[in-house]
């Protein structure tokens, strides 16, 4: 008969868990305190021994699961921007039934805004990861860039004749997503004073402004 009670590294079950669905309960408390003590007190605040206090665990199942706490910062990071690019993403493609860019281009807004009202998320993803490390800023820029992109796909599927070059399409992508981003950073400083109409209005016109003077592809 298998004892249920053996440890962690037999990989067999311990209290109705295995192994991994236990490492993985233990992550995802990380994960949440990560969120928590980042998105308040700030990165640079928080140790491992708070950390390990406020998931109510022991540094012996931090340092399982992660190498520090820029270790930590990183998979918090990543999953908060997964979270807001996946609300975008479902928001737009929910719109596009009618195929009528402005009502996908405020849904995608709508859905950005709505992810990043949450000022835990909004302050570790615009700014307790500046300046941590080039690994961290690497994952910053890599992150502006997939949005980019996400926005030229979005606007390639909305105009008829795409007329930008590969390269300017790419700065000019950068560019807008830049101006969205610190529109959302504003708002988090200022405390959320802005209605959050505004911001999507304000940065719709931005968006659309930018596809009625693209110039017209020419003709064959």
């Amino acid at each position: 008969m298998v004892d249920s009670r053996q440890n962690s590294k037999s990989g067999r079950v311990y209290g109705g868990e295995s192994a991994a669905q236990r490492q993985a309960r233990q992550r995802r408390r990380f994960l949440d305190a990560g969120l928590e003590l980042f998105g308040t007190i700030g990165y640079r605040a928080t140790s491992v021994r708070k950390l390990c206090k406020h998931a109510r665990l022991t540094d012996r199942y931090f340092y399982r699961n992660f190498h520090d706490t820029e270790d930590l910062l990183a998979a918090v990071y990543a999953e908060s921007m997964d979270r807001v690019q996946a609300a975008v993403m479902e928001a737009v493609a929910d719109s596009s039934g009618g195929s009528q860019p402005d009502v996908m281009i405020d849904a995608g807004l709508t859905a950005f805004f709505v992810a990043i009202e949450n000022p835990l998320v909004a302050r570790v993803c615009w700014l307790e990861v500046l300046g941590v490390s080039p690994r961290i800023d690497e994952m910053y820029t890599r992150r502006i860039q997939q949005f980019a992109d996400l926005l030229l796909v979005l606007a390639k599927g909305m105009l008829p004749a795409w007329s930008l070059s590969d390269e300017e399409a790419r700065v000019t992508g950068i560019a807008v997503v830049g101006a969205i981003s610190q529109s959302a950073l504003n708002w988090l400083l200022e405390k959320y004073r802005t209605p959050r109409a505004t911001l999507v209005g304000a940065n719709g016109r931005l968006i659309r402004g930018l596809i009625a003077v693209l110039p017209a592809k020419a003709c064959p």
